[in-house]
């Protein structure tokens, strides 16, 4: 590798703190290859933002206060996205997460390398022997990236 990459790490492993080791490991190998991670989970004014309209009582105000911190969040990562040179999405589970699979299918939009992680070994393709949908498939192997099946894989 010539120069450090900045890598977009597009995953649901935020969502629960029981996959924050998962997600760690996945980052450590990254950083092994000599890449910086942008990681959506890590952004903590969006955090702030996501907690204080959470923390809104009035029904019509909580309503506006998250729909204005879901479209910040929103911002926030198609800008982590932009600044990044490759992404990596983690597509683990009987279906892959759909805001995962929308950040890859925006990297792949603006011509970022897409790399995907599946370490599940169940398919969840359309058709026998595809291991995730066709479309998922498509954007990541026409942007010139592959799917990799253990962390230890992973090769940018």
């Amino acid at each position: 590798m010539s120069k450090q990459q900045k890598v977009y790490l597009a995953s649901p492993l935020g969502f629960s703190p029981e996959n924050d080791h998962y997600r760690e490991k996945i980052k450590m190998r990254l950083g092994q290859l000599g890449c910086t991670v942008f990681d959506p989970w890590e952004q903590a004014e969006v955090t702030r933002k996501i907690d204080e309209a959470m923390s809104v009582t009035d029904p019509a105000d909580r309503t506006r206060a998250i729909k204005e911190a879901a479209a910040f969040t929103g911002g926030v990562n198609a800008d982590g996205l932009t600044a990044s040179d490759v992404v990596l999405a983690v597509l683990d589970g009987t279906e892959p997460d759909s805001g995962t699979v929308s950040e890859l299918g925006f990297g792949a939009g603006i011509g970022k390398k897409c790399f995907g992680l599946r370490t599940d070994f169940r398919d969840c393709g359309d058709l026998p022997g595809i291991p995730l949908n066709l479309q998922v498939m498509y954007f990541i192997e026409h942007s010139g990236g592959r799917l990799f099946r253990r962390v230890e894989e992973i090769e940018l």
